[in-house]
């Protein structure tokens, strides 16, 4: 790589050659080194699935469930034979609403099959006591991603006419009249609209603390005088409840307002269009294409799924946890494990030094921010237990006189009322939010976790064959951001136990506060070729970035064979990504993660280490003044 332009621009130097030869695939809107991981997981999942399909004997029952429904799904001559058949059950159950109250009684029913409705409860974790799981209650989303759409009267009308064009094809596919299609998409968006000004957008969502708004029975009743939502709220967990966690005070003030029977025939027809959509995944081959128009041109995805694939999906990802158990035991290595549980404690350990040697924080805070540290739980490769509620799914083939959409029902009534009856449960810990299988890692606030499913664990952000700085530059870094989550804007709000609670000093507080809005402006406004980033959308993630890149780096430092060139290659490597225009412009309104380019280069440009390793000059692009670089963790 040529100096110039190392410095110049550390991304495209790195990746330069790959960013040239690498391909989109006609059915995804991007193409990175997520993907790439992700596509070699996949053949390797729909190779099994075929050599299962042909030897299903010994498998274990809730893979064999998997394969039934996987025989189902690839069916399309019965998809077709059947048409919009299995849809009617649904129609016919939104048909036979015409009130308010009649809405009301089929309410718990609709909801345990998971069939759309305006609005909606789930449990989960109490922020206040993680140790209980109570009730939540939110609107449904909006038709497009996100509000800042509906703002800009240009792109609003390019998206909105882009909605009305697909979604009235997949509704003649489905049998509607023009009339009837013309109707039904007319009054969807009416009621579309008066959602818009009571939603929260995306940057107000990634501030995930403010979706906490406790809410007695009464004044919920106060609220909502037309429709009774706490004896549905009651029926779905079948006990009494004394409050609900609203996730946007906005929308229950105006519920009354719009949740009307002067609005019902909107309710009624937004509940078809939204179904017909959410639905049409299930029926014939030319209804799934048509009902996943709208988001391929949304993030510019060229073409469909394969029959193939999207018959693999459609039973994978209602059995992903199953299927990602037996890749995760099978593929990922005792030896390999260990590594990377050595691995994970080692950046723990780098972290907690941080943090003593922090010189912004008071000692009483950083005790806590130690001991928070030293209760973090870390999960490698795969549960050791799975959701138990796979165990009572019961396959009906179409010979036994099922179809998709009759077992999508019957499964969604089965994790729903698993789901609702967690409701003042103690939560059980050792259950995943995603499959082995999934290439990614999360941490869990309300867990005070961190998970690393055996997917992520190849290269390039970990192999037995890289070089130690490699790695610490890939999937070091990577669950050093994990746990610099427990530390960003959010997770800094909750305890050890999980749980909301300020165990910050008010200076250290504030002190963290101007830290973090000095990483929002170090992002805000920056360019990345096809539109602004947004500093306060994505300033959680470029925090734990920041604070997992500088913790890997003294971890990699601490090893003898440590390579600065190698580590920041890596760092760039792993970020590597090339997308639709589409798709870029789309992420930039809704991801809470930093452009790929960004993520790659602002952070570098934020090190010291970096700026003096290269002899990165004024007028250089990878160029940052000291006095700008922020450094938290």
């Amino acid at each position: 790589m040529e100096k110039e332009q190392i410095r110049e621009n550390f991304y495209e130097a790195v990746n330069g050659e790959w960013l040239k030869s690498a391909k989109i695939p006609g059915d995804q809107p991007a193409v990175s080194a997520f993907l790439e991981l992700h596509l070699g997981i996949e053949k390797t999942l729909m190779d099994l699935t075929s050599k299962w399909e042909n030897n299903p004997s010994d498998l274990n029952d809730n893979l064999k469930k998997y394969i039934k429904l996987y025989q189902m799904t690839k069916d399309f001559d019965k998809r077709d034979e059947l048409g919009t058949k299995p849809f009617e059950i649904i129609l016919n159950k939104i048909n036979q609403l015409n009130s308010l109250s009649d809405l009301e009684k089929a309410f718990k029913d609709l909801t345990l099959e998971s069939i759309d409705t305006p609005f909606g409860f789930n449990v989960m974790q109490d922020f206040m006591n993680s140790d209980n799981q109570i009730l939540y209650f939110g609107a449904s989303d909006l038709f497009l991603p996100d509000t800042s759409y509906y703002h800009d009267e240009s792109k609003k009308k390019q998206l909105i006419g882009l909605f009305t064009m697909t979604t009235t094809q997949l509704l003649k596919l489905y049998g509607f009249s023009e009339k009837e299609v013309d109707q039904l998409i007319s009054d969807a968006l009416a009621f579309d609209a008066l959602l818009v000004p009571v939603t929260k957008s995306s940057v107000e969502k990634a501030d995930y603390v403010k979706m906490y708004n406790p809410l007695s029975k009464d004044k919920v009743n106060e609220l909502t005088n037309n429709f009774n939502l706490m004896s549905q709220a009651e029926a779905l967990v079948n006990q009494s409840v004394d409050q609900l966690i609203i996730t946007n005070l906005d929308f229950i003030h105006a519920f009354d307002k719009i949740i009307t029977d002067d609005n019902f025939a909107l309710i009624k027809s937004w509940m078809i269009v939204s179904n017909a959509i959410k639905f049409a995944s299930d029926l014939t081959n030319d209804i799934r294409i048509a009902g996943g128009a709208f988001r391929r041109a949304l993030s510019g995805t060229k073409e469909a799924q394969s029959k193939e694939k999207y018959a693999f999906y459609q039973a994978y990802n209602r059995f992903g946890q199953v299927v990602g158990l037996h890749y995760g035991e099978t593929y990922f290595g005792p030896i390999a494990k260990e590594d990377v549980k050595i691995m994970v404690h080692e950046m723990i350990g780098v972290y907690q030094e941080r943090i003593s040697n922090n010189t912004w924080l008071k000692e009483d805070t950083k005790e806590k921010a130690i001991k928070k540290l030293s209760t973090l739980k870390v999960h490698v490769g795969y549960p050791d237990e799975l959701p138990p509620y796979f165990d009572k799914f019961e396959i009906k083939s179409y010979d036994e006189g099922s179809n998709l959409i009759q077992e999508r029902l019957s499964m969604n009534k089965i994790i729903n009322t698993h789901e609702f009856n967690k409701y003042n449960q103690k939560p059980n810990r050792n259950i995943w939010g995603m499959p082995a299988s999934m290439v990614n890692a999360y941490y869990s606030p309300t867990n005070n976790q961190i998970v690393f499913p055996a997917a992520i664990l190849q290269e390039p952000y970990y192999s037995l064959e890289q070089t130690p700085s490699e790695n610490y530059g890939g999937i070091g870094a990577v669950m050093a951001h994990e746990i610099s989550h427990a530390f960003d804007n959010n997770g800094a709000k909750f305890d050890e136990t999980g749980s909301l609670n300020n165990w910050w000093t008010k200076a250290d507080l504030d002190a963290f506060d101007n830290k973090a809005k000095d990483m929002i402006a170090l992002f805000d406004g920056v360019e990345t070729g096809f539109g602004e980033c947004n500093g306060e959308l994505t300033v959680s993630e470029n925090i734990a970035d920041s604070g997992g890149l500088r913790c890997a780096l003294e971890a990699s430092k601490k090893n003898k064979s440590h390579n600065l060139e190698e580590f920041f290659k890596n760092w760039a490597r792993v970020w590597r990504m090339k997308a639709s225009e589409e798709y870029s412009q789309l992420l930039l309104k809704v991801d809470v993660h930093g452009p790929s380019i960004l993520r790659a280069n602002m952070q570098l440009s934020n090190l010291e280490e970096f700026q003096d390793y290269y002899h990165i000059k004024k007028n250089d692009g990878m160029y940052l003044p000291k006095e700008k670089m922020v450094s938290i963790w």
